[in-house]
């Protein structure tokens, strides 16, 4: 009698394995009513998560080998509080990660360049890649080297300027709000773009530090940063200003695992539709046959389905979100990993120091005491910023790069996808994850709010902030909070 009176457990497809897929299934998974039984479903063959990262043999040669992100997945204090907690309840270790950043301006519309079109690259006076005009230690945890390339006298003049403008960013962003939305006048929230013209920030010391790095941590080009909200921006800057910055030990491979306990996991399923129907929500697919030679079509139902994936993704599968959805901007993102070094030699050189000298930091589950410093070289020509990272065993990552890297020397290339931010898409979001008033009516004249039909979404973009880890670990448990799970790291003391 007790197992007839137990109801079913609702089935729960969630689409996408990246941190917002890996994370709504395990907590949804977890429920300690065992209200749900999920499937978690993958295009590709493997988890996308870390379907980029590279293994690192140990230098040493009794040591282990690591991991290299790609992309990078650092990430900072203040910021990033739900992720560390859930890192925290899953028993993932992550180090402090000190930084050494240096600024480079290469010639603007710089046409790619193969590694040989440069005559001398070893010089600082090269032609091609000058050396860098300035460098920066994250949260001025050392003092930077004087670039080589630079004179005294200039580089101390830029240093006391870039300082400076630092200093005025850095006071704006804690006491001069942007402006807010203003729907009944028509007004959206204010720009990025808007808001340095607003509080006057130079525009060298945009144009040189400030959107080079910031694009870095958003992957886009400076335009498309300059379309961004200047809320995110800046709530950002204040959540992050003066905490340090965390790798996860050995790669977030290693969260893979931990999450996917227990979850039905299936790969090679290529989605094509989402179907609410009156019994649930159907999805319809397509896999490959055995040989590969062919796809077979099908169909599943659901209770409830779950796409974390990206918006253009999902607004080509469920058309209630088509019209919002296909308002928010995306963009494409290159990434190598590689070991050509041939484009940075003079950036290599002007940010040697004793504990950089020879190849680049190891990573090692140690305190920041311990952790040797990372560098990150950014190089910009005006409209986008290409970031190139150094990891263990000179293996470099470059992120949107601006020059041709040799062939052979590539170690693995992918392209993902940007979600980007924008007043409009920030308002279009923000109306999708907006509760009803005890009503699920989709009726004419009411938008689809996140739920609505049995389906939601979850990813990086599907909060009011920037487009990171954090979002994706945010989105995930308020799909938990909606559904009636408890989020465990939630509990923790």
């Amino acid at each position: 009698m007790e197992s007839a009176q137990t109801p079913r457990p609702k089935r729960v497809a969630v689409v996408g394995t990246g941190m917002a897929g890996l994370a709504t299934a395990h907590l949804l998974h977890q429920d300690s009513e065992k209200r749900y039984q999920v499937t978690l479903i993958e295009k590709k063959d493997q988890i996308s998560l870390s379907a980029e990262s590279i293994q690192i043999p140990s230098s040493d040669p009794q040591g282990q080998p690591v991991w290299a992100d790609v992309p990078m997945r650092a990430f900072a204090g203040g910021f990033y509080n739900n992720l560390a907690r859930m890192y925290d309840y899953l028993g993932v270790k992550y180090h402090e990660q000190p930084f050494l950043f240096s600024f480079t301006r290469v010639p603007s519309r710089q046409q790619p360049l193969s590694p040989t079109s440069c005559t001398s690259l070893l010089s600082p006076s090269s032609a091609c890649i000058p050396g860098p005009q300035m460098v920066y230690a994250s949260n001025f945890h050392q003092l930077p080297p004087i670039p080589r390339t630079s004179e005294l006298l200039q580089w101390c003049m830029e240093a006391v300027y870039a300082i400076l403008c630092y200093v005025w960013f850095t006071f704006c962003c804690f006491f001069i709000a942007p402006h807010g939305e203003d729907l009944q006048n028509g007004q959206l929230s204010e720009s990025f773009d808007h808001y340095l013209r607003r509080v006057r920030i130079p525009e060298h010391y945009a144009e040189n530090y400030l959107l080079p790095l910031i694009s870095s941590v958003c992957t886009c080009s400076h335009q498309e940063l300059l379309n961004f909200p200047a809320s995110d921006v800046l709530e950002y800057k204040r959540r992050t200003h003066r905490q340090q910055h965390y790798v996860v030990s050995s790669g977030v491979q290693c969260v893979q695992p931990k999450l996917l306990e227990g979850v039905d996991l299936r790969l090679g399923v290529n989605l094509t539709q989402v179907v609410p129907e009156d019994q649930g929500v159907r999805i319809e697919y397509s896999t490959l046959t055995e040989t590969e030679k062919s796809t077979i079509s099908n169909s599943e139902l659901f209770d409830l389905v779950v796409l974390a994936v990206s918006p253009d993704v999902a607004a080509a599968l469920y058309p209630a979100v088509h019209a919002p959805l296909s308002a928010i901007p995306t963009t494409s993102v290159e990434t190598i990993a590689h070991t050509d070094e041939s484009m940075i030699q003079p950036m290599l050189q002007a940010t040697s120091t004793p504990s950089s000298a020879g190849k680049p930091a190891a990573h090692t589950p140690a305190s920041s005491k311990n952790a040797k410093t990372q560098r990150i070289h950014l190089l910009s020509n005006g409209t986008i910023t290409e970031a190139v990272h150094e990891q263990s065993n000179s293996i470099l990552v470059s992120t949107n790069p601006l020059f041709a890297v040799d062939q052979s020397k590539i170690i693995r290339s992918a392209s993902f996808t940007r979600v980007l931010r924008s007043p409009l898409s920030r308002l279009l979001v923000n109306s999708i994850f907006q509760r009803r008033d005890g009503t699920n009516d989709t009726s004419a004249g009411k938008t689809w709010r996140n739920g609505d039909q049995g389906v939601y979404l979850a990813g990086g973009w599907c909060w009011d902030g920037m487009v990171l880890l954090e979002g994706c670990i945010v989105s995930a448990m308020r799909v938990a909070n909606e559904l009636g799970v408890t989020v465990p790291w939630n509990q923790r003391s």
